[in-house]
């Protein structure tokens, strides 16, 4: 494009144009050709690599798994689900009563020690207060609205709902750095609920996942690797046997989830910004053995559930 300004101005400056020359000029249909004609090029190029890349994978894979994950995201918030309060215990029932298999959530720590189901360091964004979940009590949290009414669980009424159930449990554990001692109270509360088998432990760092695995090896654990993480190959933290890359990374490089089944690893995919049907039908085409959405109506139907 900005060969083609380039060029139209320097017609310009040589008289060979006008301001006043059509649009619809020899000349400037000209220039139009040869631009598209760089552009479909530049296309070509940059591209090719990807269709030769997802062309070579289709061809290698291994089957998709029979029975892929369907996990709800802050439980069932979005999309054809109702529209609900993530986080909530109303959005998790919501899922359940969808069919999810996992039910995913993240997990803060209050002033008193109470392990709590918020996705953020504050309360800004998801209720009608403001402040540090670390700076308040539980009692303080409780008199917040999270919306519609719903207040912020915690993560023992959680557990116990996924419990009832008979789901698989992610929690993720947020901004450890923020709480002492976060990963010994979320460990000995799973084990006190004896939900160490149906329950895998999140964590976008690599120590607290370290940390959780030396408290209890039987728990599994699940690295999240967000943007700029193309890669599942290396060792994992927590000799985690699930690990959970974000879609959007898969999609630049579909290899990433052969890397992990050639290991023997699960894959449970998170999405960022594209989640949509068409999205959901192309990670589970390509083998991912489990899907993160804020919508598992959606998944529901596209997995015939």
């Amino acid at each position: 494009m900005n060969h083609f300004v380039t060029t139209v101005l320097s017609n310009l400056a040589k008289g060979e144009m006008t301001l006043d020359t059509p649009k619809n000029s020899p000349m400037v249909r000209l220039k139009i050709r040869r631009w598209l004609h760089w552009l479909g090029t530049g296309l070509f190029i940059l591209f090719l690599p990807l269709v030769l890349s997802y062309s070579l994978y289709l061809a290698l894979r291994q089957p998709p798994p029979p029975n892929p994950q369907l996990i709800a995201h802050r439980g069932a918030h979005k999309g054809k689900s109702t529209p609900l309060p993530e986080n909530t215990l109303a959005a998790f029932q919501q899922a359940l009563d969808i069919g999810v298999d996992w039910l995913e959530l993240d997990v803060h720590m209050t002033q008193d020690g109470v392990l709590v189901v918020i996705h953020d360091e504050t309360v800004d964004r998801t209720t009608d207060g403001t402040g540090w979940v670390k700076d308040m009590t539980l009692e303080q949290l409780r008199v917040l609205d999270a919306g519609s009414g719903e207040r912020i669980p915690t993560f023992e009424e959680v557990l116990d709902l996924a419990k009832e159930a008979r789901v698989g449990l992610l929690p993720e554990i947020k901004s450890a750095q923020l709480y002492p001692g976060i990963e010994a109270k979320l460990v000995q509360q799973i084990v006190e609920a004896d939900y160490v088998e149906n329950t895998a432990i999140q964590s976008f760092t690599p120590e607290v996942l370290d940390t959780v695995h030396t408290l209890n090896s039987n728990l599994r654990v699940c690295p999240l690797y967000g943007l700029g993480h193309l890669t599942l190959s290396g060792p994992q933290p927590g000799e985690a046997n699930t690990v959970c890359p974000m879609a959007e990374m898969v999609f630049l490089n579909p290899w990433m989830l052969h890397q992990a089944h050639t290991r023997n690893r699960q894959v449970f995919v998170w999405f960022g910004l594209i989640e949509h049907p068409l999205t959901m039908r192309l990670l589970l085409a390509l083998g991912a053995d489990g899907l993160m959405v804020d919508d598992p109506r959606t998944l529901a139907g596209i997995l015939q559930r």
